[in-house]
């Protein structure tokens, strides 16, 4: 009888603290239940999306929409779970109405696999090195249409049209 009762305190006296999971635990929650996910390339965008709790604590960009939408049950923790403070958010890149999409004038990867591109009106953006997504860009820069939209301080997001993926840029020219 004095185990059980001595279980039940303990019990009772840890519940508080399950509760109350850091961006840490919250990752390796999604990041388990992306485990589903057969395919591969799926796999690793959901464990992308997965990982939002942390980029979030950090102050990172958050994943692109399509790869948090495929955290199998994030939607439902996420209701439950009340937000937690932020540490100062950069602000999002802005996009204009009238998303303007033009072909690049060149592109260059450096040692670590982040490119450089350089648009036709001379500027020049630079991808982050803490970016999660990796181009494979093996074609002529002009078969490549792009459009950045540009947030505060010269950083902002480059998305290649039909890719999908939305890659964090500053601007370096």
């Amino acid at each position: 009888m004095k185990n059980i009762l001595f279980a039940s305190a303990l019990f009772l006296t840890a519940l508080p603290f399950a509760a109350q999971a850091g961006p840490r635990e919250d990752s390796r929650a999604g990041i388990a239940r992306c485990d589903q996910i057969m395919d591969d390339r799926g796999w690793l965008d959901c464990i992308y999306g997965a990982v939002q709790p942390m980029r979030a604590r950090l102050g990172l960009a958050p994943a692109p929409d399509f790869q948090q939408r495929l955290v199998p049950g994030a939607a439902q923790a996420m209701r439950a779970a009340p937000p937690r403070p932020v540490a100062m958010a950069p602000a999002a890149p802005v996009r204009k109405s009238d998303e303007t999409w033009v072909h690049l004038a060149a592109y260059t990867f450096d040692r670590h696999g982040m490119f450089t591109v350089t648009l036709p009106d001379g500027t020049v953006w630079q991808q982050q090195a803490d970016d999660v997504n990796y181009a494979h860009w093996k074609d002529p820069a002009s078969h490549y249409v792009v459009s950045v939209g540009e947030g505060l301080g010269g950083h902002g997001t480059l998305e290649l049209r039909n890719d999908g993926n939305e890659y964090i840029v500053r601007r370096i020219r």
